[in-house]
């Protein structure tokens, strides 16, 4: 048994004792052997010269045996079996006329010294002494060699050993994968000992295979030795390069991610075209282009152009072996693809189209047809795949659609983003199952075509459900893809489906994955239902426990953790933003103890901040700036994965601006000031929040310093930076600092702020008009002014005239809180007297009118009219009766239209 077949990636115990047992046992076969044989001579009268009695090849196997083992004291165990061969041999020639039957031969020494020089490459990474042993001890096996096999007295019949020698090298090069050396050493010992002699050791396809050995193991020195060999054989006297030689070292080349590794091919192939007797081939021009199409680098689908008018060059000089074919306008095709588009890809598919001898395959157009789906042009994708069903309709056999075809032009409506996406997936899917049932069992609906059908239904929950459950065999990529469908839709019945086609495919013994877990974790995210962010953690919780069981494909990932943190971050929970700032300290825990995977990254940090900025903790503003200092802290040490980006910023202003802390505005400042420090560029949003900070700071000049923020987003916009455009929550929150602020003239201020948004909006630089928040934030400026009586005239001017505007406008009407504010205003604005009385009684009845009576609004009537006028407008015959009275007493028309604004998290 190979290594190769058996698992040489196997790491536990058990491989080891099965590889050591089975050499035992063939090496206790040979003993077995050994002892009938000395019975047979003795006792009977068997040739001892039988060919089918114990030979040197007995010997070697259980010599390979050792080899093959490769654990530790196995090319010792290797070597004792050979020199028990030599004493046998020895023992032979002093008994009977000597024969060839136990003389070592190559495979005896070959074997052994592979198994020394394994051992010596497997003690290189923890022993440099046991290892340099071990290669002397490979060395001394060949030198043996070299005496019994190279050193010949008699060299009257000369060896031919090259297929012996070329079968060592094909077994090693299927074996030894990863380790080419063995066969590069022993190829170079045989050439350079069997010089001067008249024997054959090695020809041209040793050599080959040996290049070839370095190609399949892709390292790093792969391209230098291969390329050494091929200079070898260009300098030997004894063997000469073929187009197998030249066409491994572009094999090897293939293999490296550089991109100036193309050229280096294609140099190659330009040596090959200047060596007497070997001519390319269109196989080793289409290596090459292929080389250039993989890069994908600038340039490349003009170097598959050059390289095709050569072939056409040189076809036309006779030679036809070099003739271009089908492949290689389909790597042309690709390149284009790569470099340029599908658009450009597609003019190649119209040149084979329009070719004289060569008609494009289903590659070729599934080739475009995938450029296209790329980038989710589903319309041009389905487009070619009529094109190809016609070619296939008018003889071209070659064209004929094939699976991957059909799973391409699914991929380009699953990526297109199209309303019908899903149903004409589905006809697509339909007209395979149909082909499929008259006798095309080649276009038979697989599990791909099916998950990629679910895929196609991303809007459509319920839809992808039932292809999951239509399909026949489901795999984990199903499940998977129905569970991520469900955690894009929000909600607890989402979260609970999702919750229970995990349980589901557990059950049919299809085991998720890491990317199955994180899709129902984010299901629970983003389903808002209490407790949604302890299920969460309890999915968590069950890929650790999973993990440690042995899966090792479940090990949670920091996406994972931050997922679950998210979940804690949206919960509005008690306690949920130390949750989620506990499980960041476990991920920095388990990185810290070597689990790479959950390092925590910027969004871990900043699914933190965003939970302590919704928490309203009386310290979550300070929690969030440590956070940040944190990551700044790390970031400049050289961890760029945590560098602060401008949502982590804006989140940790924002948990000053939730909590109205007095000296919030300052934090915000001394944060925008870190932020610009490491190169962070504040967006609208970050502004918006500073604005706000500035209103509830309630200092004296926040409205001033918050119309400067404002004034510096317009200007930024007016300069082109079309992402600082204002909008109407830059200009409400403003007038709100300025209604916030003790300073005097306030009222004015704000309603000059109405009055740009007015103007910014009527030119067309922001889309938003002035809403009734807008407006009410002017009353309120106006009913928070303190004064003399003239300054408290000309703010009950600004709020009449702002809430007349408002009462006449088409577009907006006044809520409960616009008449609420304009009811302060009057009450705290306006003397008392028959004008005060006019104008609560006329606000009055507008907002009965309106429906907009509440609780706020009758309390300020009644602190704004007299008694008597109270009862009037109750409709009460006793001041008293009316003071007392309730708003859960009006008539429900007077209180109709009250609509109670939902709480806001965010500020955008």
């Amino acid at each position: 048994r190979q290594d190769d077949i058996v698992g040489t990636s196997s790491k536990d115990g058990s491989y080891t004792r099965q590889r050591r047992k089975d050499a035992m046992i063939v090496e206790q076969l040979l003993d077995r052997l050994l002892r009938e044989y000395q019975y047979s001579t003795e006792f009977t009268n068997d040739d001892i010269h039988d060919p089918n009695n114990v030979n040197a090849r007995t010997y070697n196997l259980a010599i390979k045996a050792w080899a093959n083992a490769n654990v530790r004291g196995s090319a010792e165990k290797a070597e004792r079996v050979l020199k028990r061969l030599k004493v046998a041999n020895i023992n032979q020639g002093k008994s009977v006329a000597p024969t060839a039957s136990l003389q070592p031969d190559l495979y005896s020494f070959a074997y052994c010294y592979a198994a020394w020089y394994r051992e010596a490459i497997f003690a290189e990474r923890s022993n440099m002494k046991a290892s340099s042993v071990a290669m002397r001890k490979a060395d001394s096996v060949l030198k043996s060699m070299k005496q019994v096999l190279m050193k010949r007295t008699d060299q009257s019949q000369p060896l031919n050993l090259v297929e012996d020698v070329n079968s060592l090298l094909v077994m090693w090069s299927n074996t030894n994968v990863n380790l080419p050396d063995l066969s590069d050493y022993f190829l170079k010992f045989v050439e350079f000992e069997s010089r001067g002699s008249q024997d054959m050791w090695f020809n041209t396809r040793s050599y080959n295979l040996v290049i070839n050995a370095w190609a399949k193991s892709g390292s790093r020195q792969s391209i230098n030795r291969a390329e050494s060999l091929l200079r070898d054989m260009e300098r030997s006297d004894r063997v000469s390069p073929d187009v197998l030689s030249y066409s491994g070292v572009i094999s090897s080349i293939a293999k490296s991610k550089k991109a100036t590794d193309a050229k280096k091919a294609e140099d190659i192939l330009r040596r090959m075209s200047n060596v007497n007797g070997v001519r390319p081939d269109n196989v080793i021009f289409n290596q090459v282009m292929n080389i250039y199409c993989k890069k994908g680098t600038k340039g490349s689908a003009e170097h598959c152009e050059r390289l095709l008018k050569r072939m056409e060059h040189l076809s036309a000089q006779g030679n036809r072996q070099v003739a271009p074919d089908v492949r290689t306008y389909n790597i042309i095709l690709s390149a284009y693809a790569n470099e340029k588009g599908p658009a450009d890809a597609e003019k190649v598919l119209q040149r084979l189209e329009m070719h004289r001898n060569i008609k494009p395959n289903s590659i070729t157009y599934t080739t475009c047809m995938d450029s296209y789906a790329k980038r989710g042009d589903a319309h041009n994708n389905l487009r070619i795949l009529s094109l190809m069903e016609k070619s296939y309709e008018n003889g071209n056999l070659q064209a004929k659609p094939t699976r991957r075809t059909y799973v391409s032009a699914l991929n380009s409506l699953a990526k297109s983003g199209r309303g019908d996406a899903g149903s004409r997936a589905e006809a697509l899917v339909q007209t395979m199952e149909k082909m499929s049932q008259s006798g095309d069992s080649d276009l038979k609906p697989d599990t791909t075509v099916y998950n990629v059908l679910i895929n196609c239904h991303k809007n459509s929950a319920a839809r992808a459900e039932k292809v999951l459950y239509r399909m026949g065999k489901r795999d984990v990529v199903s499940y998977s893809s129905v569970i991520n469908v469900y955690s894009k839709m929000g909600g607890v019945k989402a979260a609970t489906r999702a919750q229970a086609l995990l349980d589901e495919m557990q059950k049919e013994d299809v085991k998720p994955n890491a990317h199955t877990f994180n899709s129902a974790i984010t299901a629970w995210s983003r389903s808002g239902s209490k407790g949604s962010a302890l299920k969460a953690e309890i999915l968590l919780k069950n890929m650790e426990d999973l993990y440690e069981a042995g899966n090792k494909s479940l090990q949670p990932s920091a996406q994972v953790y931050t997922s679950v943190i998210s979940a804690w971050a949206k919960s509005n929970e008690p306690g949920s933003a130390l949750r989620a700032e506990i499980l960041l300290k476990l991920m920095w825990a388990m990185y810290k103890r070597g689990n790479k995977s959950v390092k925590p990254n910027v969004q871990t940090f900043t699914s933190v901040i965003s939970a302590w900025a919704k928490s309203r903790d009386n310290k979550a503003g300070e929690k969030a700036e440590a956070l940040i200092d944190q990551m700044i802290n790390l970031y400049e040490k050289g961890d760029k994965d945590v560098r602060p980006n401008v949502l982590s910023f804006t989140s940790a202003i924002h948990a000053y601006a939730r909590i109205g802390a007095r000296d919030g505005a300052q934090r915000g400042e001394d944060l925008l000031k870190k932020m610009k420090s490491i190169g962070v560029k504040p967006n609208l949003q970050t502004y918006n929040v500073l604005i706000s900070l500035w209103g509830n700071s309630q200092q004296m000049g926040a409205g001033k310093k918050a119309e400067s923020i404002l004034t510096k987003l317009e200007d930024e916009f007016r300069n082109g930076n079309k992402d600082m455009r204002p909008t109407v929550v830059s200009y409400t929150s403003c007038i709100s600092a300025w209604a916030k602020s003790p300073d005097h003239g306030k009222a004015e201020r704000a309603s000059a702020v109405l009055g740009r948004m007015k103007e910014m909006h009527a030119l067309g630089n922001i889309a938003d008009r002035p809403n009734e928040f807008s407006y009410t934030a002017v009353i309120n400026a106006c009913a928070t002014t303190y004064g003399d009586q003239d300054e408290k005239q000309d703010a009950f001017r600004i709020a009449y005239s702002t809430f007349k505007e408002m009462s006449e406008s088409d577009d907006l009407s006044p809520n409960h809180v616009t008449y609420s504010t304009f009811f302060r205003a009057i009450s705290k604005l306006m003397p008392n007297g028959e004008k005060k009385e006019s104008m609560v009684s006329a606000a009055f009845r507008l907002c009965l009118r309106d429906g907009q009576c509440d609780s706020n609004c009758l309390f300020h009537m009644k602190n704004a009219a007299s008694p008597e006028l109270v009862a009037d407008l109750l409709g009460c015959s006793d001041p008293s009766e009316a003071a007392s009275l309730t708003v859960d007493e009006l008539p429900h028309e007077w209180t109709r239209n009250i609509k109670h604004a939902p709480r806001r998290n965010n500020i955008k």
